[in-house]
């Protein structure tokens, strides 16, 4: 007997609860792929629906990860060298003390407005950094022209990571991403908590998506930031419920209207064969 209001079949809903410590392959800390000893499977004439239905995930994110603690340098008639700091978490004061620990940088602080101010050792430019967003530079890099002194456009943005998007990668969904394009984004968590916290994830109301798949036999599991890169979890362990009804599949009613004006005009055409024909 169907067990959820958007269950309007005789098939039981199921939910699948997974602990990334489980996961039959462990590609990075948030990569996962999980396989399932029974094949989840919709018969004929039913379709499958998914949801998030509750996760619990450390907040041990650092706001300077391996994805975003490197940035480019080129110095006038020299060398263009890639350099980075160590993966941490910052403050303004410890992030200017890292970066004149950089041999291109002599003096490095931010202003009372949280904009950055870069001595140089000798006329240089940032060419590319994946710093950008936590220094407050991103409209200004690459730069054009070689400087001795460089002020930050933009205030820094230590917050880190603000959103955990949850992907099923194995499974097609008609979501879609700020870019428009189609995603397998399941859930956009809000990281309401600070570094060392608990992320408890509980939606008053869970948002179930239908799937194209009839069959699911393993669960491909990725969680990125707000920008779409891998979270770095530093090897913390999560958990989370995923929840799945079966729904009677419904035919589509351009589809119907349109078999229908065929037939329609398909009798039509045969009576007025049938008329000539009499006469």
């Amino acid at each position: 007997m169907p067990n959820h209001n958007l269950n309007d079949t005789d098939l039981g809903s199921q939910s699948i609860f997974l602990h990334s410590n489980d996961a039959a392959l462990s590609i990075t800390d948030s990569e996962k792929i999980f396989y399932l000893k029974e094949n989840i499977k919709a018969p004929a004439g039913t379709r499958i629906i998914i949801g998030l239905t509750n996760l619990t995930l450390p907040n041990s994110m650092f706001n300077v990860s391996e994805n975003t603690n490197s940035i480019t340098i080129a110095v006038a008639g020299g060398s263009t060298n890639v350099r980075t700091i160590p993966v941490g978490n910052y403050d303004t004061n410890s992030l200017s003390k890292a970066l004149k620990e950089l041999s291109e940088i002599t003096d490095c602080s931010f202003n009372d407005n949280n904009k950055l101010n870069i001595v140089f050792a000798s006329p240089s430019k940032i060419t590319e950094s994946t710093l950008s967003r936590q220094l407050g530079i991103k409209s200004q890099v690459p730069m054009s022209n070689f400087v001795t002194n460089f002020s930050g456009a933009g205030i820094c943005d230590l917050g880190g990571v603000t959103n955990i998007y949850i992907k099923i990668r194995n499974v097609t969904m008609n979501n879609l991403d700020s870019r428009g394009q189609t995603s397998n984004i399941i859930a956009s968590i809000v990281n309401n908590t600070n570094y060392g916290g608990y992320i408890f994830y509980t939606p008053p109301e869970v948002l179930y998506y239908l799937i194209n798949e009839n069959t699911v036999s393993y669960i491909d599991l990725e969680l990125t930031d707000q920008e779409g890169k891998l979270l770095e979890l530093n090897e913390i362990d999560y958990n989370l419920t995923l929840t799945i009804h079966f729904v009677k599949q419904r035919e589509s009613i351009t589809r119907t209207s349109l078999l229908k004006e065929i037939k329609d005009k398909y009798e039509m055409k045969n009576k007025d064969e049938e008329k000539k024909n009499d006469e």
